[in-house]
C-alpha cells in the first residue's frame, strides 16, 4: 500500500495543481485552496481509496478520514497533509524521518492536522506560521522564529505546535518556580524568569504548556511571594533586632533544607540605624510571623532589666571584688576541661567604682544571675579581730623564767607549738635565739598569775628592771594589715654649705623614724583560731654617737614571723637581746674643769647592760556589732579611770 501510495504522490508532483520551489533551506510544497481530492487530475480519492491508506467521506459541513501510514517518509506525509488541509508547507531541508501511524477510526480533518503536528513534534520538529504559509523547522531553531505569543488567560487547545506562553505570577517567586518547573518542559524547549514584573516565559509545545499552566496555578497561591515591608522600631535596636530575626528564620530555612525540603523565598531582614527600621523581603507568610515577633520584641525594657546592672556592696571592697570576678573562667578559655560549663561568657565586662564601692556588671541575664550569686557570697560582713600588745624590754638579771610557767612554752626543732592543748598547730620557722609561746587565757610571770595584759603592766610599771616601750591597741577586719608606730621623727643633718664670703652654714635635713612599729594580718580560721602574720620592729637612737656629726646612729631589733593563737589567749615572742654600753663622767663644779688638776675632782664610769624585748599579743575575735559595742564600753571606762589617775587596761571583762 505505501509503495503505492509513494508513485502515486511522484505523479501528482507533475500535476498543474502542485508547484514545488526551493528557497534557501526550505523546499516549498503547495496546494489548491478548496477541498484536497475533489479534482480527478490527482487521482487521490480514488488511488487513496484502492491503498487504503486514507478513506474521505464527503459532506457538506465535516469530511472525516481514516489514517493508516506504516513507515511512510515524513515529506510525503507532509504531501498528504497538505492536500488534505489546503495549507502551504515550507519545509526545512533538516526535516527528514519515517512516520508510521495506525488510526482505524475515523477523526475530522481538524484532527488529522492536530496529529500533523504531534507527528513532527515527535520526530523533534514544528510549525511556524509566516503569513499565508507554514513553515516546518527544527523545533530548537523555532524559539527564535516568529511563532505565536500567548498570555496566560488566552484558550489554550492541545495542540502541539510550538509557542511562547507569558505566565505572570501574582505571589510565587519567578526564580524559584522556574527551577520547579525546569525538569517538566520539554527537551528542546526553554523556560526564563522575569523577576521585575514576576512573569516567567515559557516556549514550548501548546499540550506541554496546558500541563504547566495547571502546576502554576496549583503552586501560585496566596503566602509563598515574596514582598518588601518597612518595619519601624519603638523600642529595640534596628541592627540588634536584625541579628536576633536573621538567627531564627536563617536556622529555620537551613533545617528545611537538611531535611530535603524546598528551601522557599529567601528572607532578608535589613537594619537602617539611621531610621530605626527593619527592612524586610519575605514571601507573605514569613512576613507575618516576622511582625509577630517584632511585636512581641519591641517592647520597653524595665530600668532594671537591661544589660547593665549596678551592685552595691555592703562589706566587701568593690575593686577587690573585681579582680576576683574577671579571673573567672570564661567561654572562651582554653583553660577550662572538656565536659565542663564555663561561668561567665567573654561578653561580661565588669568595673568597679571606688567612690560609690559598687559593681557596674555588663552582662545578659544568664551571665548576671551567675555573678549575681557569686557576689552574695563574697559580700558578707567580715569578723574583725582587736588586738592587745605589750611591748617590754626587760632586764637580762631579772628571772622571769617564763620558758618554764608558759603553759606550751620552748621551741620544737625550728617550730614553736602549743603543745598538748592545742595538739597539730605549728609556727612559722623563728631566727634563733627567739621564744615562742602560749600562755593561755591566763599569763603567769615570775611566780604570780595575771587575768590580763592589763595586770601585768599594772604591776609592773614600777618595776626599774621593766620598761614598759608601749602597749599598743588594734582593731582590724579579717586577713587585713594593721600598722601602730609608736615614737619619734629625729632629724639630722645631712649637708652643710657656706656661700663665699660669708661665716655662717646653711644646713640641709632629713628624719628618721625611730620607736616601736608593730605590723599585724590577722585570719580567722573556722576552729576560732587566729592566725597573727607578725612583723615588729624597735628602733633605738644611740645617744652621743655620731650627733656631733650631724649622723645618728640608731639600734633596730626586728622580728617577722606567724603563730597561731586561740581567741582571748596570749601569745608571747621574746629573745631580741639589746646589749648597750653606757659612758658615765662625774665630776666637781667648776674644779672638775681646771686644766691639769681637774682630773683630782672627776671620775669616769662604764657599765654594759642587756635587756631582752618582749613582745606580748591577745586577739580578741569580733563576731558582731554586739561584741564590738562590749569592747567599746571597757575601753570608755578606761578612759574614764586614766582621767580619775589610775592607769588600766582592757581586762577581759568581755568573756565569750
Amino acid at each position: 500500500m505505501c509503495l503505492f501510495y509513494a508513485a502515486f504522490l511522484l505523479l501528482a508532483t507533475y500535476s498543474p495543481v502542485h508547484a514545488a520551489s526551493n528557497a534557501g533551506p526550505f523546499q516549498g510544497v503547495a496546494t489548491q485552496k478548496g477541498k484536497p481530492g475533489a479534482d480527478k487530475k490527482t487521482g487521490i480519492k480514488k488511488e487513496a481509496s484502492k491503498a487504503g491508506g486514507v478513506r474521505e467521506r464527503a459532506n457538506d459541513k465535516e469530511r472525516f478520514v481514516t489514517i493508516d501510514f506504516d513507515n511512510v517518509d515524513l515529506r510525503i506525509f507532509i504531501k498528504f497533509i497538505s492536500e488534505l488541509t489546503g495549507k502551504n508547507f515550507v519545509v526545512d531541508r533538516n526535516v527528514k524521518g519515517k512516520v508510521t501511524i495506525i488510526s482505524p477510526t475515523k477523526i475530522s480533518v481538524k484532527e488529522a492536522y492536530k496529529v500533523f503536528e504531534s507527528v513532527l513534534e515527535v520526530h523533534g520538529f514544528t510549525t511556524v506560521p509566516a503569513g499565508d504559509i507554514i513553515k516546518i523547522v527544527p523545533a530548537v531553531a523555532a524559539r527564535s522564529k516568529n511563532i505565536e505569543t500567548r498570555l496566560r488567560k488566552m484558550a489554550i487547545s492541545p495542540e502541539d505546535k510550538v509557542v511562547t506562553q507569558v505566565i505572570p505570577l501574582q505571589y510565587a517567586d519567578p526564580d524559584q518556580l522556574r527551577k520547579v518547573l525546569a525538569p517538566l518542559i520539554s527537551k528542546t524547549s526553554i523556560i526564563v524568569s522575569y523577576p521585575p514584573t514576576g512573569m516567567l516565559i515559557v516556549t514550548d509545545v501548546l499540550s506541554n504548556i496546558k500541563r504547566l499552566l495547571r502546576i502554576v496555578e496549583a503552586v501560585d497561591v496566596k503566602g509563598v511571594g515574596a514582598e518588601i515591608s518597612v518595619i519601624p522600631l519603638k523600642y529595640a535596636i534596628a541592627t540588634n533586632m536584625a541579628k536576633s530575626l536573621d538567627s531564627v528564620f536563617q536556622k529555620k530555612g537551613a533545617a528545611r533544607v537538611k531535611k530535603g525540603a524546598h528551601a522557599g523565598p529567601v528572607i532578608r531582614i535589613v537594619p537602617d540605624e539611621r531610621t530605626n527600621t527593619l527592612i524586610i523581603l519575605a514571601s507573605e507568610d514569613d512576613t507575618q510571623k516576622i511582625k509577630h515577633l517584632i511585636t512581641l520584641l519591641d517592647k520597653e525594657i524595665p530600668r532594671d532589666k537591661g544589660n547593665i546592672h549596678v551592685y552595691y556592696l555592703q562589706n566587701a571592697n568593690a575593686e577587690d571584688l573585681a579582680k576576683v570576678l574577671t579571673a573567672i573562667p570564661s567561654k572562651k578559655s582554653t583553660a577550662l576541661k572538656k565536659g565542663k560549663a564555663p561561668a561567665i561568657s567573654m561578653e561580661a565586662k565588669i568595673v568597679a567604682d571606688k567612690a560609690t564601692n559598687s559593681l557596674v556588671i555588663t552582662a545578659d541575664k544568664e551571665d548576671y544571675l551567675a555573678l549575681e550569686g557569686v557576689i552574695k557570697k563574697l559580700d558578707i560582713p567580715r569578723r574583725m579581730v582587736y588586738i592587745e600588745a605589750l611591748i617590754m624590754e626587760v632586764n637580762v638579771d631579772k628571772s622571769f623564767e617564763l620558758g618554764v610557767e608558759w603553759q606550751a612554752g620552748g621551741t620544737f626543732g625550728n617550730y614553736g607549738a602549743f603543745g598538748s592543748s592545742y595538739p597539730g598547730t605549728e609556727f612559722s620557722p623563728v631566727e634563733p635565739g627567739f621564744s615562742l609561746g602560749v600562755l593561755g587565757k591566763t599569763i603567769t610571770i615570775g611566780g604570780q598569775t595575771f587575768n590580763s595584759l592589763g595586770a601585768v603592766v599594772k604591776a609592773l610599771q614600777s618595776d626599774t628592771d621593766v620598761n614598759i616601750l608601749s602597749t599598743p591597741q588594734i582593731l582590724t577586719t579579717d586577713n587585713e594589715e594593721a600598722k601602730i608606730t609608736v615614737g619619734k621623727n629625729v632629724p639630722y643633718i645631712t649637708s652643710k654649705e657656706r656661700a663665699t664670703g660669708e661665716t655662717q652654714y646653711s644646713y640641709s635635713y632629713a628624719y628618721k623614724d625611730v620607736g616601736v612599729t608593730l605590723k599585724i594580718t590577722p585570719h580567722i580560721n573556722q576552729e576560732g583560731f587566729v592566725r597573727l602574720k607578725l612583723s615588729q620592729e624597735v628602733t633605738r637612737l644611740i645617744q652621743n654617737k655620731g650627733l656631733e656629726e650631724g649622723y645618728p646612729t640608731t639600734y633596730k631589733r626586728s622580728a617577722d614571723t606567724t603563730v597561731i593563737v586561740k581567741d582571748n589567749n596570749t601569745v608571747v615572742i621574746g629573745g631580741m637581746i639589746d646589749n648597750s654600753i653606757t659612758n658615765q663622767k662625774y665630776q666637781v663644779p667648776c674644779l672638775g674643769g681646771i686644766p691639769g688638776l681637774g682630773w683630782a675632782f672627776k671620775s669616769l664610769s662604764r657599765s654594759r647592760n642587756k635587756t631582752n624585748l618582749f613582745v606580748f599579743l591577745t586577739p580578741h575575735i569580733i563576731e558582731n556589732p554586739r561584741d564590738a559595742k562590749a569592747i567599746y564600753k571597757e575601753k570608755k571606762e578606761k578612759m574614764d579611770r586614766i582621767k580619775g589617775g589610775t592607769v588600766k587596761m582592757y581586762e577581759g571583762r568581755y568573756k565569750k
